[in-house]
């Protein structure tokens, strides 16, 4: 996520291929945000973007798909977004999730 906002701030001239790959995909996520005034709390706007990423990602799932469209309208599938911490350890369930779970 930092190489993307990175990237966003400050486009390198001659990024690697393989994080220029990954940064393709989260910069949609990261955009939105550096233009907030998030972009002046490096610790906020990462945690932002993970939490946009996350989001964007389960809604990719949600509808990239017509068979898991079906398996989500027949209600045999239900996609979240959620945020593990390498430091704690919990996962933090936040997009998708029902009311009341």
């Amino acid at each position: 996520m930092t190489a993307a906002i990175e990237d966003v701030l400050r486009p390198a001239k001659n990024p690697s291929r393989n994080i220029h790959s990954i940064v393709d995909r989260i910069r949609p996520s990261v955009v939105p945000l550096v233009a907030t005034e998030l972009r002046h709390d490096h610790d906020a706007l990462v945690g932002h973007a993970v939490r946009a990423n996350v989001r964007a990602s389960a809604d990719h799932l949600r509808h990239g798909s017509a068979l898991l469209e079906q398996l989500i309208q027949e209600g045999k599938l239900l996609i979240v977004g959620a945020e593990y911490s390498l430091e704690t350890g919990a996962v933090e369930f936040f997009d998708g999730v029902p009311e009341g779970a």
